[in-house]
């Protein structure tokens, strides 16, 4: 379909949907836009805390998140119906104009009790969602409906004051736009000394609890190289990633999971029976329903801070890091027919194990300290390929736990083997990279084999 662009597109978006021209000017020369000097090595950071806020300030959050969730809904309408009805496209530009007009208008006067810096930001991720949708990378943009959408607000460094104490490096009082007082902040640890936080963002998860979340632009010194003891060889482990346990090392440690689901299944089951009792819309149903948020959000802070630290531990301890590539998604689709059950079980398995938020902090950690992570290939056969003769056996069933080789006769614990087959074939990859690069070239912090190309893969 073909789009309506040039001056006709600025005479449908002033007429049909009060959208103003740009007021700048296009007739002067072109400045190319700098952005700010960052140091070498500089990454972006989030250091995320607890707040308690007063009852006004509740007050003015509780409209600050409802003012985000309906600027988005209706910049996401706003844009399709130019599309729908004119085809004309609409960006972030013309939504944050749009905005203004809103702000003034009669009905939605109340916009003005929200600041505006903070009304622009939801604008920004619908444009973000946008663009990931036309790559490919994610759905087409859903509205958010309220109890569904997370609560938040980011806030731009014009919609919050910062200062840090003298006495207490990295610690200080924060205050947001329209806020009479600062934020009653739990710091839990400091931020970066002299550093000024970038944006923040206020969040209410389903709890009712607050936390506030800074982005610094921080410079993270690399980790020392892990060697071998007595070699100038790079110390390799591999990480088979399983339900059994939730991870394997190839010198045969086993880490296993909490199982969290698991462990409250009972209380969440009573729970959710006393929760479809109540009357929709009482008091009664609200308290129930604030009683399962809070066990949920007691498993997803015991869950982030086990990966975490394990996380942090793997990639102190080693210098690469060998993972399988897996299509959690192809994992997690649904089954049918008199299986489907046993598989809605297996997802939840998966789903409390966190597979993917376990390879999300592998991956940034690889990167900021200096760590290389590597990605075998999913088609690779680690479970039934021999570690020791190489000989590949037969597919085995998830219930096999230990089988035999049938050419050395070695008898192998099934995640263990994969774990030392991931390994040897990781830091194959990793030397071929190494060896293709120039001398003053850095071994790069992520080594997927799915993106090398076949003669690498194949040497």
């Amino acid at each position: 379909m073909v789009s309506v662009a040039g001056t006709e597109a600025k005479r449908i978006k002033r007429e049909a949907f009060g959208i103003a021209d740009s007021s700048w000017s296009r007739s002067g020369p072109t400045v190319p836009a700098r952005g700010r000097a960052t140091e070498a090595g500089t990454r972006n950071r989030v250091y995320r805390y607890r707040f308690y806020p007063t009852p006004s300030q509740a007050e003015q959050l509780s409209k600050t998140f409802g003012a985000c969730r309906w600027v988005y809904n209706e910049g996401l309408a706003l844009r399709e119906k130019a599309w729908r009805e004119h085809r004309v496209s609409v960006g972030f530009a013309e939504t944050c104009r749009a905005l203004t007009g809103w702000r003034r208008a009669e009905g939605t006067s109340w916009l003005m009790e929200v600041s505006s810096t903070v009304l622009q930001q939801p604008l920004r991720h619908l444009q973000a969602a946008f663009q990931r949708f036309f790559r490919g990378s994610s759905k087409y943009p859903r509205r958010k409906k309220k109890g569904r959408a997370r609560d938040t607000a980011t806030y731009a460094r014009t919609g919050f004051s910062w200062r840090e104490d003298a006495e207490q490096p990295g610690i200080g009082t924060v205050k947001l736009a329209l806020h009479s007082a600062p934020l009653d902040v739990r710091w839990s640890r400091p931020l970066p000394s002299g550093v000024m936080p970038v944006r923040l963002t206020v969040e209410r998860d389903r709890a009712g609890r607050f936390f506030v979340a800074f982005l610094v632009e921080e410079v993270v010194e690399p980790l020392p190289v892990a060697l071998l003891a007595g070699s100038r060889e790079p110390r390799a482990v591999g990480l088979d990633l399983g339900l059994a346990s939730l991870m394997t090392l190839d010198d045969g440690t086993k880490v296993d999971h909490p199982r969290l689901l698991r462990r409250y299944a009972d209380r969440l089951r009573l729970l959710q029976r006393e929760l479809h009792r109540k009357e929709r819309g009482s008091r009664n149903r609200e308290k129930v329903r604030q009683k399962i948020a809070r066990l949920y959000a007691l498993m997803g802070d015991v869950r982030r801070d086990m990966l975490d630290q394990l996380t942090t531990r793997l990639v102190r301890e080693n210098q690469v890091l060998v993972v399988e590539d897996l299509s959690i998604v192809s994992l997690m689709a649904g089954g049918k027919g008199k299986g489907r059950r046993r598989k809605a079980r297996l997802n939840d398995s998966i789903r409390d194990a966190s597979w993917g938020e376990l390879l999300r902090r592998l991956r940034y950690k690889c990167g900021w300290y200096g760590r290389t992570l590597v990605i075998v290939d999913r088609f690779f056969p680690s479970t039934r390929r021999c570690a020791r003769c190489h000989e590949k056996g037969p597919k085995l069933d998830v219930a096999v736990r230990v089988w035999v080789c049938t050419g050395c006769s070695a008898v192998h614990d099934r995640d263990v083997n994969a774990a030392v087959n991931l390994r040897d074939e990781g830091m194959r990859l990793y030397w071929l990279v190494a060896s293709a690069l120039p001398p003053e070239r850095a071994i790069p912090s992520v080594i997927k084999a799915s993106e090398l190309s076949d003669e690498v893969v194949a040497a």
